[in-house]
């Protein structure tokens, strides 16, 4: 949400509310492709060994039923590359507000943005360390002071809105890639349709309530943000580029809101974190547990007493492979925010929440076909038409990016 106004700028609010519009259909076709899916999953179950491993329909479980170890392996590895590049995104970014912070409790540097990546990343490495429940506190907290933020913002600078700011630009052509990226990234919340599904007793009808009213939401709330920013600054006078078109927002709006946008900055970045470090922490233990799998089992006594210190132990290599090289990234390029959350949206975003459930719906339902005929009630209409359709415009979506990803690539590499 705080990278909104920096990627939208350029654009105009016009062209941006249009694009997070998309964005916003994109996110709820493809939620309900997901939900279809996993409810398919669900339904074709039948060994209950195989769905206890399974994890209850989770998309690596769907992407493994659907498209065997491949789609597995493929999802694993687009899972990776989502969550490290968010990561790196909050790490670096996180790097940089504490700097600052620091910089303006004494007056000079005494954290560069490296030590403070490093201290960044340390923190919510003890917080996925200690398990989920601790961070759903921290998590709390951080959207607590969050929506304080965002109502303390809007109140105070709603007057300054100028219409003419509002009309008087739009370049429709800088929606696409810089807009719909983050667009997407922001609203992205498929990976969680599986979990809702399971909590709503496997209820879809439920599960489509939920899934259109938990996505309206954040797209009128992300509609007045962008009106609160685009409506007061003048875009031509600050560089659209960059992330100080937040920072001059509270220029705009004096001392007060200076401070509201710094706390906003912070719980926005720490919120996020929260949720994504976490998820990566899970993804590497994950991981470990497999590995762990093929090893042979102790016989020794002390094995069940000494379990809590093992998932301890094991959660902190996974910290470790899951946060270190963010840090790493992040000092190297410590500016990374922007771009980073650009290729998570458009490379991983797309391609795990657009490509990924309309390749495993092609071969569920083709499955489900050749037996007992089902179909989950409330499903999106026009049949493999639709599907195709996605994958056509998410393949229009992800190939520039990834053709201009591959020739930055083999220049640095000249």
């Amino acid at each position: 949400m705080i990278a909104l106004p920096a990627e939208t700028s350029a654009a105009g609010f016009i062209p941006s509310i249009s694009g997070l519009s998309v964005c916003w259909l994109f996110t709820y076709v493809t939620s309900m492709l997901t939900l279809e899916a996993s409810w398919l999953a669900k339904q074709t179950q039948t060994d209950k060994e195989e769905s206890d491993d399974n994890n209850g329909g989770g998309f690596l479980s769907i992407s493994k039923m659907a498209l065997g170890i491949p789609g597995e392996v493929i999802t694993a590895a687009l899972f990776w590359f989502l969550l490290t590049a968010i990561v790196v995104a909050y790490t670096a970014e996180g790097g940089q507000l504490i700097a600052q912070i620091a910089k303006e409790f004494t007056d000079k540097t005494t954290i560069t943005p490296t030590v403070g990546s490093l201290l960044f990343a340390s923190s919510f490495a003890s917080f996925a360390i200690a398990g989920t429940l601790r961070v759903d506190i921290i998590n709390r907290i951080f959207v607590l002071g969050l929506v304080g933020a965002f109502i303390g913002i809007v109140g105070n600078v709603s007057p300054s809105i100028q219409v003419t700011n509002l009309l008087s630009h739009s370049d429709w052509t800088a929606v696409y890639p810089a807009g719909i990226s983050i667009g997407i990234l922001s609203f992205g919340a498929q990976n969680v349709v599986p979990t809702i599904l399971e909590y709503l007793d496997y209820d879809p009808k439920k599960t489509q309530k939920a899934i259109l009213f938990g996505s309206l939401v954040p797209l009128f709330l992300y509609s007045i943000w962008e009106a609160v920013f685009l409506g007061i600054i003048d875009v031509s006078a600050v560089d659209s580029n960059s992330m100080d078109v937040v920072n001059v927002l509270g220029q705009v709006g004096g001392t007060a809101v200076t401070d509201l946008v710094e706390l906003f900055s912070i719980c926005a970045i720490g919120s996020s974190m929260a949720g994504a470090s976490v998820s990566l922490v899970d993804f590497f233990v994950d991981a470990i547990e497999v590995l762990a799998k093929d090893k042979p089992k102790s016989t020794t006594g002390n094995m069940l007493a000494s379990n809590n210190s093992v998932e301890v132990g094991t959660r902190t290599i996974a910290a470790i492979f899951a946060l270190a090289p963010p840090v790493l990234i992040s000092k190297a390029f410590p500016d990374v925010f922007l771009t980073a959350l650009e290729e998570a949206g458009l490379l991983g975003g797309v391609s795990l929440y657009g490509l990924l459930p309309a390749l495993c719906l092609l071969s569920l339902r083709s499955v489900d076909n050749k037996s007992e005929p089902k179909a989950m009630p409330g499903r999106l209409g026009g049949g493999e038409t639709t599907l195709f359709a996605l994958l056509t415009i998410s393949s229009a979506l992800v190939l520039p990016e990834m053709i201009h990803v591959g020739r930055v690539l083999m220049d640095k590499l000249q």
